[in-house]
């Protein structure tokens, strides 16, 4: 078994189109190379295309649910704090219990 190395080039990628939202695959092929990282653009284009689906998803419930982006963080950030959906929905009950008090 070939021995990995310590670059997670999937992230590398992710980086750099965060930084360079325009480019082609070829180009980030190239940019990655002159850093040593080998890659090939079928991988590339992989990866770009499945982050592309999660912007997609993202803009289409924004778009239908009337919910800003803002908001859809701040709900991700309490279910990835509370683990899940289900505990999340509790504590969103206990904080409505609440605010009735106050």
């Amino acid at each position: 078994m070939a021995k990995k190395s310590g670059v997670n080039k999937s992230k590398v990628i992710r980086e750099y189109y965060k930084s360079h939202k325009k480019a082609k695959v070829q180009e980030v092929v190239d940019a990655l190379a002159k850093q040593g990282i080998t890659t090939t653009a079928n991988y590339v284009g992989n990866i770009k295309a499945s982050h592309n689906k999660r912007r997609k998803a993202v803009r289409k419930v924004v778009a239908s649910g009337g919910v800003g982006i803002p908001e859809l963080k701040a709900a991700l950030a309490l279910i990835k704090a509370t683990g899940s959906v289900a505990a999340a929905k509790q504590a969103l009950a206990v904080a409505e219990d609440i605010k009735k008090i106050v």
